[in-house]
């Protein structure tokens, strides 16, 4: 249908491999009479349409100077990592707690996961309900009050010491660690559920 169309070629997923679009052109009132259009349909929608869950196309026919406005559902589903039973605070995520299901886009109100893979070490900063999207805002690879390994890089050297996490992490964040030995407090980057790295 060419209001299907014309909305399927406007928008996109873009590069997000975990998002479908789907559209549904609601039917024509079966009661208007058009006359036949010999030449190419024309389709257009203002940008702010587009935006919307209901976009209105104005389909019309330049053979024949007619047009009719065609409303078209617009519904995109994305990927995502949701609990599949309660979680307790602190607990540790583990496979058998965690599912991927399809989420309307419009639903979804912060980052979130689409590969269970990508969780392995977090836990759970608060109680989860089943059902309930994974946020890195509810997570902590390395949570406050956590014994870890501080790795630096010294003239290709990697030099290892013990320290403890001054607040929460997720994977990629800059956190406060107190060296274990010299009580030194320092800024380093979490790598992994025990690991974080410092810069010299």
């Amino acid at each position: 249908m060419v209001a299907e169309d014309f909305v399927k070629t406007r928008i996109s997923a873009g590069d997000d491999q975990n998002i479908s679009t789907e559209v549904k052109a609601v039917a024509v009132d079966q009661r208007i009479r058009i006359a036949p259009c010999e030449t190419p349909f024309e389709a257009s929608a203002s940008d702010n349409s587009l935006t919307q869950r209901n976009v209105t196309v104005r389909v019309s026919c330049p053979s024949s100077n007619w047009f009719l406005y065609v409303m078209v559902n617009v519904q995109q589903m994305q990927k995502v990592v949701v609990a599949k039973q309660a979680v307790s605070p602190g607990e540790l995520l583990s496979e058998n707690q965690l599912e991927v299901v399809n989420l309307d886009v419009n639903q979804l109100r912060g980052s979130t996961y689409s590969t269970i893979g990508s969780l392995a070490g977090a836990r759970s900063k608060r109680r989860l309900r089943a059902g309930q999207p994974i946020e890195p805002s509810l997570l902590c690879y390395v949570c406050k009050g956590d014994s870890v390994v501080i790795t630096a890089n010294v003239s290709g050297l990697q030099i290892k010491a013990s320290g403890v996490a001054e607040e929460d992490g997720n994977i990629g964040d800059t956190i406060r660690i107190e060296n274990t030995a010299s009580r030194r407090q320092i800024d380093a980057t979490v790598i992994s559920a025990s690991e974080v790295a410092v810069g010299i």
